[in-house]
């Protein structure tokens, strides 16, 4: 049985903020979050830190990507989040816990019928 978050995904920051002493880990156990040393940021204890993970396209260690010309990124590139991704599953698999996946949310029972289809 995968554990989810016991909480909606949040659609905004503030949203986020407010839901976050609430979050779970893989584990079921609260999240905890801490500055880093290694990239400055605050994020969960239990997942990786970004300086882990490089960016394929820009390779930067830093809490965003960098455009070309070298101004940070909105978001990461899409070949990061990958990275990050499968970094977190092989942890996970590997029985470390990681932050516990959004619930998903079905569109209109859609997901329902759709788990209890049978391909012929």
């Amino acid at each position: 049985m995968t554990i989810t978050q016991p909480v909606t995904c949040p659609e905004t920051w503030a949203e986020f903020e407010a839901v976050k002493s609430r979050m779970i880990d893989t584990h079921g156990r609260p999240l905890a979050s801490e500055l880093c040393s290694s990239c400055g940021t605050t994020h969960f204890t239990v997942e990786p830190c970004v300086s882990e993970v490089p960016c394929p396209t820009c390779g930067s260690t830093k809490a965003r990507c960098v455009r070309p010309s070298e101004h940070e990124a909105a978001g990461w590139h899409a070949a990061r989040v990958a990275a990050f991704d499968e970094l977190r599953d092989e942890r996970e698999a590997a029985g470390m816990p990681q932050v516990a996946i959004w619930p998903r949310e079905p569109i209109g029972g859609l997901f329902d019928m759709l788990e209890d289809y049978e391909l012929p």
